[in-house]
């Protein structure tokens, strides 16, 4: 394809790409689930437990890097085909592991097909004409389906321990093979990657301005996932019934699929400089609201404006990097530095508790995210034209 008009930009191919969407991750969302399950049926220790963890998330990483050095090269329907087959293949397989070697290894593979499966879809809706709308589907689909599933794992895990939740996803890909029919076989070629030589000067700009906005977002997620692993901490600290702490951070997630339907409604009416602002503001308000003590009411509040601004954030986020990718692999490290940043984030912000006090963790999220989102926001002011 060698330019935006060959490319199907509709809702209905939107959504069914959207489909695809939760299968990397999918593993990482549900992590928490994964390591009690561990723990409980397998008798692992925290430790052991969370190292699993960790190489199922150094492996999506890997798997995203790597991924963003071929995903132009490959035709998208069979490299999704076989990525979703091993990918089913290797959830089936972590049932039968005996020990904790083959766990680990099993799960950093799974994590690593899985950034391969992100990496093309990542891809395929960076190439939409409106970025900000499709990552905003994207999201709300993830949201739906990552819900459901919260919802059915203990269901699975009551009979078959933690296998029930690998059951659940290997059979979520090869649900999604059933929509392979319809994805697109190619991405988009996009003419200033094959870089006249007339505008090379421009193309290194635009690079310059690319890495900033890619050390924006990784520098977001490690706020944003630092402030969030200590959230419940933080509402117990504050005296707040642990019911209620886990009755709002599970209404938080509705909170998100709103957040990503906003972002995905608003792409072109409201521009991206506005609602980054938003996002920047609200979060900032949220890190201020829940320091030291604070209500049920406020605790409510401060979960669902922080999980909804930033889903909303990370949409438009993608949006600039994907506007700026000439070569449409960038989207995709961009994805894979903001695995890192929400993998790093809660042991940095462990370094700042003090005797229980968290509140340095707010201060250093909100330089963060000023930081963050205030490369954003320049980058969608200097090229508001190209960008909106």
């Amino acid at each position: 394809m060698s330019n935006f008009e060959e490319v199907d930009h509709s809702l209905r191919q939107t959504t069914l790409i959207s489909a695809a969407y939760p299968v990397g991750p999918a593993a990482i969302i549900l992590m928490p689930m994964i390591v009690g399950g561990l723990v409980d049926s397998y008798g692992f220790s925290e430790q052991q437990a969370g190292a699993v963890a960790t190489a199922e998330g150094v492996g999506l990483v890997l798997g995203l890097l790597i991924a963003a050095l071929w995903v132009r090269q490959v035709t998208w329907r069979r490299s999704l085909f076989i990525g979703l087959a091993a990918y089913a293949t290797l959830n089936f397989g972590s049932s039968m592991a005996e020990g904790y070697l083959q766990i680990v290894l099993l799960r950093f593979l799974s994590g690593f097909i899985g950034g391969s499966v992100f990496a093309i879809v990542v891809a395929a809706l960076g190439d939409n004409r409106e970025p900000d709308r499709a990552f905003g589907i994207g999201q709300a689909v993830q949201g739906l389906l990552m819900g459901a599933l919260f919802a059915l794992a203990p269901v699975l895990m009551k009979t078959s321990g933690v296998n029930g939740v690998f059951y659940m996803m290997a059979g979520l890909a090869v649900m999604v093979m059933l929509f392979l029919p319809r994805f697109p076989q190619y991405g988009l070629v996009r003419a200033s990657a094959r870089g006249a030589s007339g505008k090379n000067n421009e193309h290194k700009g635009a690079l310059g301005w690319l890495y900033l906005g890619l050390f924006g977002g990784f520098v977001y997620y490690l706020a944003v996932f630092g402030f969030w692993g200590f959230i419940e901490r933080m509402g117990m600290q504050a005296g707040l019934a642990s019911s209620t702490v886990g009755l709002a951070l599970g209404v938080s997630q509705i909170a998100a699929i709103f957040g990503a339907l906003a972002a995905a409604g608003a792409a072109q009416r409201f521009g991206r400089f506005l609602p980054l602002l938003l996002a920047l503001l609200g979060q900032l308000w949220v890190l201020w609201l829940l320091l030291g003590q604070f209500s049920s009411l406020a605790f409510y509040a401060g979960a669902c404006a922080y999980q909804g601004l930033y889903v909303l954030a990370t949409s438009y986020q993608l949006g600039v990097i994907a506007t700026l990718d000439s070569k449409g692999k960038f989207i995709v490290i961009m994805t894979a530095l903001q695995g890192l940043g929400a993998a790093l984030g809660p042991s940095i912000a462990a370094a700042l508790v003090s005797d229980g006090d968290y509140s340095l963790i707010n201060g250093a999220a909100a330089g963060a995210l000023g930081l963050s989102l205030g490369i954003f926001l320049v980058l969608s002011a200097r090229n508001r034209g190209r960008l909106q």
